[in-house]
């Protein structure tokens, strides 16, 4: 009967040339009778077959004609037609191509009308119940609000949450638009959207990252809202996503604003076998760091520890294991990462580089789901479950190293047997309470512990939780509350002299409070305002011998405390139709407080223990006061609907600082709080550049130029001694320093092959100067950082062979960072001494990588309990020994240099990856 069904659809198009078609079994897929249609007759057609992947058809029988029947085929497919020669159809989306054979086929058409074809009616496609249910929502019409209600405003206000339909979890940026108005929005954190628009019947377009695109059909009479729930998009050959600024990178205002998808991260060739958060964002322009297995990146010119790193808020000061080798963040978590170079939101503050904005997935909704990974040193289990259906979820992650094989592998007999394990945990539960209130709750643990033979161990810990609280007042007004912990406290015990055994420990502990509001005004203004507050509790080192011959005394630091608060409000706006505006101030305050023993020095001297003068006891009230204004500033002129320019401003403030003289930010570093003689960091960065979309916005180019100045910088002088040091001051130097650069990027986003190919360059110049000799670096004169590498190059290309098989490959060049060597010798009080260079003026040998990865996905079958895959990859493939760092001993009457390399040769990885589903259906 199927057959028949299909035979009598397609008779009215065989009729017209006179041919007959024969068809196989189950050929009811739309691709399988064009096919079909293709083979046995003359007759041509054209499509896209993303638009028609899904549908399958069936037929029953009464009366009908020929013209009805290719109006039901280009219905159902929600296509429009066009015969464009006697033997061609083109099938078009949202459109219809205009020329004479349309006439001539419609005249034919009725010239033809007296063969009928016996009682034919037709159905809707067959679909799962949930894409039926979807799809046919696309066919109503909804009405929004009440007729009678706001007879007196023009304007009405249209919300909603955007959600997956198959696990319920939010979609984040999701844009939501209206084309007959150009206008639109995109979804917040939790799927949320609210925008102003004429009352009056539109067509509203729901477009988001790997889903399916959704239309709903509404007349709006007064504020009111709509939910929506969007499907996945089945893999297709002709388009995978790599990664995305925006849906729209022409039209949206933020300017140095990058997004990383999960999938991207998964797919690409990192090392260790696990998928990097952090090391992924290397690969965009602007992002560098100082070598591999380092933990931090460099923005812009900003040093590691100006990056603000939030996970659901709450702020991460260690994101590593293993120093710098693994990422601190399972990706199986991970559901959303923003990274803002510039533009950045008066909402956030307390860095002066970048922000790295991560959100944790909330659970899936609908079904049980188990998934994880195993590779040779490390694995890793997730679970994820509805509590009440629909309503509330929990996530859970943990993962864990046994990395300790490989060091039995080496030939350093401290190294086989040293140990080095970790182990994190993290996890998520939401609430819906009812239409307007949600609760969410996220924690996360992470742990390492590394014991190097006989020498020394480390232990270092993160445990942060957030709660948040969202409420909607009113579909333009919503609001969050949330109350952050961030603890980080690490442990370093050293053991390679029995005389001076003994333990530092250290511990940094923020306690914050956010409330965040967004309102719509009725004329498309988006507010957004708020406060937030961070109480920081550090005690800074406790030194404490461990063995009673040790000659170690116990010494502890005194504590400090600060406040550090904020008031912000911005908006956004549409200017004109051609130019579009963000204004944004923020105000933030800071305080130290006691109890506190302040040190004072004399007056017209240098900063040294020598010259200390006397010293100061403050109470619990507050000691040192800094306050200042933050102004944000982004706008976007649309030169046409393809191509825009961008500027932006923004300035940072920075209370908390880093206190490390390595290149590369380690997880012993110490942070300290602003006081008297440690100003507060400034930074301030100027932007521009041009955008530009291609063939159809698969091609994204743009080439952005920035300049950023920077105040109160830190450096150090030279033997500076920065471990449990109470006079930290007089080894700490302030400074100033100013970045520029310009970053160019083309990405490729649809078809077989994708990527991006990426170049920056750019430079960072400190210059730490005083009246004092003892207090300049290289004269007072401006000098690279550490971190300096002009010249950056990235290449990420990703081809889809078939839906089982994606190879993968990232290339890397970069220049040498600077750093300081010895070049002479010379007699002093009678002894040689070495002469060193002038601070970072030598540079190490240039940067090159080629990593490349293969994925091997499982069995696709429709009904399968257990979704699985492997990937092999290689790291360093041509096995470059690319310099880390150079470092000099004096052997006999001469000082050696050497270089160290981490990753000196190809690292080959192996991961299987599994995903089991209670409710076992297709995925693909």
């Amino acid at each position: 009967m199927k057959r028949l069904s299909v035979l009598f659809l397609l008779l009215p198009f065989i009729i017209i040339k006179g041919q007959t078609v024969s068809f196989q079994k189950d050929s009811v897929s739309f691709e399988n009778i064009i096919s079909q249609i293709q083979n046995q007759t003359e007759y041509h057609f054209f499509y896209s077959p993303e638009w028609t992947d899904s549908l399958h058809f069936d037929v029953n029988f009464q009366n009908s004609n020929i013209k009805q029947s290719i109006d039901w085929l280009a219905s159902v497919s929600q296509l429009k037609y066009t015969i464009i020669e006697p033997n061609k159809v083109v099938f078009t989306k949202n459109y219809q191509v205009k020329n004479n054979y349309s006439t001539l086929f419609a005249n034919y058409i009725k010239d033809k009308e007296s063969i009928q074809l016996d009682s034919i009616v037709y159905e809707a496609p067959k679909r799962d119940k949930e894409e039926e249910t979807t799809i046919s929502k696309e066919y109503l019409v909804f009405s929004i609000g009440n007729q009678g209600q706001g007879t007196h405003t023009k304007q009405a206000t249209l919300s909603g949450k955007i959600t997956d339909i198959e696990s319920g979890e939010p979609l984040v940026g999701t844009v939501v638009y209206v084309n007959d108005l150009k206008n639109g929005t995109i979804t917040n954190l939790y799927g949320h959207y609210s925008f102003s628009l004429p009352k009056g019947r539109y067509k509203v377009e729901y477009r988001s990252i790997g889903m399916k695109t959704t239309f709903r059909n509404i007349v709006i009479h007064s504020d009111g809202s709509l939910d929506v729930e969007m499907k996945s998009k089945p893999t297709s050959l002709k388009e995978v996503t790599i990664t995305a600024k925006t849906e729209d990178p022409v039209r949206n205002l933020r300017m140095g604003m990058d997004k990383i998808t999960m999938k991207t991260l998964k797919q690409l060739p990192l090392g260790m076998g696990e998928a990097d958060v952090i090391k992924t964002t290397l690969l965009l322009p602007g992002v560098q760091s100082v070598g591999e297995a380092s933990n931090g990146f460099n923005v812009r010119g900003g040093s590691t520890d100006q990056n603000l790193i939030l996970l659901n808020d709450a702020p991460i000061m260690n994101t590593s294991h293993f120093f710098g080798f693994f990422s601190g963040f399972n990706a199986d978590l991970i559901k959303d990462i923003t990274l803002y170079k510039s533009g950045i939101p008066a909402k956030y503050g307390g860095r002066v580089s970048s922000v790295m904005d991560m959100t944790v997935k909330e659970g899936n909704r609908k079904e049980t789901k188990l998934n994880g990974g195993i590779s040779p040193v490390s694995g890793r289990l997730t679970l994820e479950s509805p509590i009440v259906k629909n309503k509330s979820s929990f996530i859970i992650a943990a993962r864990t190293t046994y990395s300790d094989w490989v060091l039995k592998l080496l030939d350093d007999p401290k190294l086989k047997n040293s140990s080095a394990n970790f182990h994190d945990l993290q996890g998520s539960f939401s609430w819906d309470v009812d239409d307007k209130n949600s609760l969410y709750l996220s924690g996360y643990y992470s742990h390492d512990d590394f014991d190097y033979y006989t020498e020394d161990a480390f232990a270092y810990n993160t445990i942060a939780s957030t709660i948040k609280w969202k409420h909607i007042f009113s579909p333009k007004l919503f609001s969050t509350f949330s109350g952050i912990i961030s603890n980080y406290d690490y442990t370093n015990e050293s053991r390679a002299d029995s005389s001076l055994l003994h333990e530092i420990d250290y511990q940094l502990n923020q306690y914050s409070f956010k409330s965040d509001f967004s309102y719509l005004s009725n004329k498309n203004h988006k507010f957004d305002f708020g406060l937030n507050a961070t109480w920081y509790n550090l005690a800074p080192g406790t030194q404490t011998p461990t063995s009673t011959q040790s000659l170690i005394a116990y010494k502890e630091l005194e504590k400090e405390q600060a406040l550090e608060a904020a008031l912000y409000i911005s908006d956004e706006f549409e200017l004109t139709n051609f130019m579009s505006l963000s204004a944004g101030l923020r105000y933030s305050m800071y305080t130290n407080f006691g109890p506190k023993t302040q040190f004072n020095y004399t007056s017209g001297l240098p900063r040294t223990v020598d010259n200390i003068s006397d010293t100061t006891h403050h109470g619990n009230g507050g000691i040192t006061f800094y306050s200042g204004p933050e102004l944000r500033f982004s706008s976007n002129i649309r030169l046409s609907g393809t191509s825009s320019i961008k500027l932006g401003y923004n300035r940072m403030y920075q209370y908390i600082q880093m206190i490390s003289n390595t290149a590369a930010m380690a997880p012993t570093d110490i942070w300290k709080l602003s006081d008297k003689y440690l100003k507060p960091q400034r930074g301030d960065q100027y932007s521009i550049g041009f955008y530009k979309n291609m063939r159809s916005n698969s091609i994204e180019a743009s080439i952005e130029t920035y300049y950023k100045k920077l105040d109160n910088i830190i450096d150090y002088k030279g033997g500076a001694q920065l471990v449990m040091n109470e006079h930290l001051e007089t080894d700490v130097l302030n400074g100033k320093g100013k970045a520029y650069g310009v970053e160019m990027m083309v990405q490729k986003k649809r078809g077989k092959l994708t990527g991006w190919v990426n170049y920056t360059y750019s430079r960072i110049l400190h210059k730490i100067d005083s009246e004092f000799d003892e207090e300049q670096v290289n004269n007072g004169d401006y000098f690279p950082a550490n971190y300096d590498k002009p010249h950056d190059f990235k290449f990420v290309a990703n081809y889809k062979f078939s839906r089982r098989l994606n190879v993968s490959s990232n290339f890397f060049y970069s220049t040498g960072r600077p750093f300081t060597a010895p070049v002479a010798y010379y007699e002093f009080g009678g002894s040689q001494k070495v002469y060193y260079s002038d601070r970072n003026t030598m540079r190490m040998p240039d940067y090159i990588r080629l990593d490349m990865a293969a994925t091997i996905n499982g069995n696709l079958v429709k009904k399968k309990m257990n979704h699985s895959s492997w990937t092999f990859a290689v790291y360093n493939l041509m096995g470059r020994q690319n310099t880390y760092n150079i470092f000099f001993r004096t052997e006999g009457e001469q000082v050696q240099g050497y270089k160290m390399s981490i990753f000196a040769q190809p690292i080959f990885t192996v991961t299987y990856n599994f995903k089991f589903r209670g409710n076992a259906k297709n995925d693909f």
